[in-house]
């Protein structure tokens, strides 16, 4: 077994969540990048890093000390996805609720953070396989006492935002996830559980009659076998026959 963790920036340590997060490029599978308070690349499968962007977290000392408990950082980055349509668009989310976005794999950095109502921790960044300028935003507010749904989708890159939790009455959402071969259905986990959409959001139906009501944490669509696997947190996992929704 190899480490692969990317050594200390010289300006400050390494803050990370406790599940940060890392992805592997969809267009190279020797790049990978990891989220901390800044985002690093390597090309190499992890063997070296490279800084490839500021810190995209408001690196408050004070309120890093007043938020931080059980050893666990505050104002990490939380979330982040490159564009299966184009290489180098990159989306970027952190626990404070900052989201970011490049379209040249970091060379410049735009925030978006104000085209959305409020600022919550980014559970999901999803960018669309359909439409290069789509994307899927979801959040919670469980770490601030907020129950509400939120749901976003923008088809101009980021430079505007929808909500499209209609719906959905309450609970903090924690994954959204695009149907491999139709892009009008959509699946989302929340606290309560899983709902489904065949008409790209505007309206949503529970999924599962015998799902029990809890923390949904990830779903995956097997495209062969059109099955979507639910992980959930404290009860397990659960995989249904999804290949009657199309």
């Amino acid at each position: 077994m190899t480490p692969i963790q990317p050594p200390d920036p010289p300006d400050a340590e390494l803050r990370a969540q406790w599940m940060a997060p890392i992805v592997i490029s969809p267009h190279d599978h020797s790049i990978i990048f990891a989220g901390y308070q800044k985002v690093f690349k390597s090309t190499t499968r992890g063997d070296k890093w490279e800084i490839m962007s500021p810190d995209l977290t408001k690196n408050d000392p004070k309120e890093m000390l007043i938020k931080n408990s059980n050893a666990i950082p505050y104002q990490t980055i939380v979330a982040l996805a490159e564009s299966p349509k184009k290489a180098g668009l990159m989306y970027v989310g952190s626990d404070d609720g900052r989201l970011h976005t490049t379209i040249d794999t970091g060379k410049e950095w735009t925030e978006l953070t104000n085209k959305l109502p409020v600022r919550r921790w980014f559970s999901g960044l999803v960018p669309s396989k359909y439409a290069e300028g789509t994307v899927y935003v979801t959040q919670r507010g469980r770490e601030d006492d907020d129950f509400a749904a939120y749901i976003y989708k923008s088809t101009d890159f980021g430079k505007t935002f929808t909500s499209i939790v209609n719906n959905i009455p309450a609970g903090p959402v924690n994954v959204i996830r695009e149907h491999p071969a139709n892009p009008n259905v959509l699946f989302v986990g929340t606290d309560f559980g899983v709902y489904v959409s065949t008409n790209g959001g505007a309206k949503w139906e529970v999924l599962g009659g015998n799902l029990p009501s809890t923390q949904v944490s990830d779903l995956q669509y097997h495209p062969v076998d059109h099955v979507l696997v639910i992980s959930t947190y404290g009860r397990g996992m659960f995989a249904m026959d999804v290949s009657a929704i199309k």
